[in-house]
């Protein structure tokens, strides 16, 4: 499951920093279709232009309700209490970071802010 972790952040970094160079703005939500994993979970959190897969948004915030209600200003505390929310819930790892990886490319939330809860996530630390 880490493997997987891993593998979906690097592709979601590599499309925030190609979308944040094409777009220089706010992502607006793009659709580039939903894929059931095996686990039960759906993605791509983040399309290949950088901007948040609305396609997969309302699983999301069913999974991580916390997460999915943060606005544009959360801060890099109100994110790690999000997460220890939504895995008290019993979300699992690869949920939490699906919505955290939704909002970064929604809100454009730079790295000092979302840095140590992706940490987190991998190192299965939430509370």
């Amino acid at each position: 499951m880490t493997k997987r972790i891993d593998m979906r952040a690097l592709f979601a970094a590599g499309a925030l920093v190609l979308g944040g160079v094409a777009t220089g703005g706010a992502a607006q939500a793009a659709s580039c279709g939903k894929t059931a994993y095996e686990d039960g979970t759906f993605g791509p959190a983040v399309c290949a232009n950088g901007k948040p897969n609305k396609a997969v948004r309302s699983e999301y915030r069913e999974a991580a309700p916390a997460i999915m209600a943060l606005k544009k200003k959360a801060t890099r505390k109100q994110i790690l209490a999000a997460m220890c929310s939504d895995r008290t819930a019993n979300a699992t790892s690869v949920e939490i970071f699906d919505a955290l990886q939704y909002q970064e490319a929604r809100y454009e939330w730079p790295a000092r802010v979302t840095r140590r809860a992706e940490r987190d996530i991998v190192a299965e630390r939430y509370c």
